[in-house]
């Protein structure tokens, strides 16, 4: 028989998280080159003149994002072990 106890419900929630983000993972390419065609924008920044999608120098955005986000974690780490 199947046993209903907390931790068989817990592993139950886990696997379908597992499931649900492989799916956006794996649908992430397909949303992110949604915009088809061939853009003029040659590289340049879009401006009132050239409307172009921003995909010059996101790189930075997301490069910094990952530096406040090892910062933050390491704060954290240390408040941890010292309280």
């Amino acid at each position: 028989m199947l046993k209903c106890g907390r931790g068989n419900f817990n592993s139950i929630y886990k696997l379908v998280a597992l499931i649900i983000l492989s799916g956006s993972m794996l649908l992430l390419p397909i949303v992110s080159f949604a915009q088809g065609g061939d853009l003029p924008c040659g590289g340049d920044d879009p401006t009132n003149s050239n409307p172009c999608p921003l995909d010059s120098w996101v790189w930075v955005l997301a490069l910094i994002a990952v530096v406040f986000g090892t910062i933050y974690l390491h704060r954290r780490q240390k408040v941890t072990k010292n309280a």
